[in-house]
């Protein structure tokens, strides 16, 4: 039983090296989330608005 108490420090760093990563995704999965805006789904985000077809036919040559 004495061998046990010398992995203490080994399982205490083994659970906080696995936990403190699993919450850093959590909580920026959920920042992220949040900070979803409108302008992010847009085609462009420099504020100008896309007219016209964006399909443009040309030659390329060499």
């Amino acid at each position: 039983m004495f061998i046990l108490y010398e992995y203490d420090i080994f399982w205490a760093f083994l659970i906080i090296s696995s936990v403190i990563p699993i919450l850093a995704f959590l909580f920026f999965g959920i920042l992220a989330m949040i900070s979803k805006g409108s302008e992010k789904h847009s085609s462009y985000e420099s504020g100008i608005e896309p007219m016209g077809d964006a399909w443009l036919q040309f030659r390329i040559r060499y």
